[in-house]
């Protein structure tokens, strides 16, 4: 590592997530939340920063038809309540709150398997810049739950 001047990314696709970071909720109408989100073409959208207070970086996603409908019809659902009762937040938050990690790396990413999930949506993906010493390491964000888990080594090799 030491000989090697570029800085290591770390790639996580979340199977199942991270704890949920501590920001406050803004609590918005779903037009308004519609307004950070932009189709882009038929089977993506992109979500400004904004969207989630913190945003580093700004989300994508990938949807087919169905998809879609899910996708929006958890965060219309979500608009409609006078708070967070519990419960998973919408996956399009969970890709919000991911780019508001620490040390992300371009955008937080939902494939086209995207669900909630714990913080981490399930099928979000992200990088990190491990030579940002803010940058964060984050095994949540490939499960835990249903033994979908990673072990993690330290060791003194270098590469």
């Amino acid at each position: 590592r030491a000989t090697d001047p570029t800085p290591a990314v770390f790639f996580f696709s979340a199977v199942i997530g991270i704890t949920v970071i501590g920001m406050s909720e803004i609590k918005r109408s779903f037009n308004d939340e519609m307004g950070y989100l932009k189709r882009e073409d038929t089977t993506s959208y992109s979500i400004r920063p904004g969207f989630v207070q913190g945003m580093n970086v700004p989300g994508k996603f990938y949807v087919n038809d169905q998809l879609e409908r899910l996708m929006l019809d958890e965060l219309r659902s979500f608009s409609r309540q006078s708070h967070n009762a519990g419960g998973f937040l919408p996956a399009v938050k969970q890709i919000g709150n991911v780019a508001a990690l620490p040390g992300i790396v371009k955008h937080s990413i939902g494939l086209p398997d995207i669900h909630s999930g714990y913080g981490f949506a399930i099928g979000n993906v992200a990088a990190f810049d491990m030579g940002l010493p803010e940058a964060v390491v984050s095994p949540g964000g490939v499960g835990f739950d249903i033994n979908c888990g990673v072990r993690l080594v330290r060791t003194n090799l270098l590469f």
